[in-house]
């Protein structure tokens, strides 16, 4: 039966509107894929997951920082500089969580070494390792930032006033990014509050605090 020409246009809109929904309604875990695979099959958001291991290596510059109410005291703490190097392995101890959310992400469990080469006021040396849990924010894109926070220990020769050398700890807490250069390799940038003090294990103990940057290579593994 043929449509009178009046009724085509009315015939289209309809057949339009209804079409996509019961694509849709038909197979909804073919919605569902594709949500979850927004990133593509070769976004870098495919390789935080539990289980996926990383390695790489990162190295930098610290300088302390000057707070209010700080007497002359601690003249030597603040004026500490310092070379970094963290050698660093990590495992994915989540799966993605948050669905669609702008927080969509994954936790990270790191371990690394960290040494660090004392420039100012006089020269020292330090190592010890690092604890960090890592949340990475999972866009689609070649861009990925985290968060991060943990505690380390350090054995410490800075030889300075006020301050206990030998057994230390190392809270930290900071922030930073992956920026993908292939399938597997990327760019790492951070800047981290980083804390040495013994927590009162011997005396003095006053800490030195400082404003850690760091860049470096990750290599993500299969």
């Amino acid at each position: 039966m043929r449509l009178p020409r009046k009724q085509i246009p009315l015939a289209t809109v309809v057949v339009a509107l209804l079409l996509p929904r019961a694509v849709s309604g038909a197979d909804p875990g073919l919605r569902s894929s594709t949500q979850q695979e927004r990133a593509g099959p070769q976004s870098p958001a495919r390789l935080f997951r539990l289980g996926a291991q990383e390695i790489g290596i990162a190295a930098g510059y610290g300088f302390a920082l000057r707070f209010v109410g700080e007497t002359g005291d601690d003249e030597e703490l603040r004026d500490v500089q310092y070379f970094y190097v963290a050698p660093r392995w990590g495992i994915g101890i989540s799966d993605p969580m948050g669905g669609d959310a702008w927080y969509r992400g994954n936790v990270e469990l790191l371990a690394e070494g960290a040494f660090l080469l004392n420039l100012e006021p006089k020269d020292g040396f330090a190592g010890g390792i690092t604890v960090m849990l890592r949340y990475n924010f999972l866009p689609a894109g070649v861009f990925i930032p985290f968060v991060e926070a943990g505690v380390g220990i350090l054995s410490l020769d800075f030889d300075l006033m006020n301050r206990s050398d030998r057994f230390n700890f190392t809270p930290q807490a900071g922030f930073g990014f992956h920026y993908f250069v292939s399938d597997r390799t990327a760019f790492t940038g951070e800047w981290r509050y980083h804390h040495i003090s013994n927590a009162a294990i011997e005396r003095p103990n006053l800490g030195i605090n400082s404003s850690l940057f760091l860049i470096g290579l990750t290599i993500f593994l299969r």
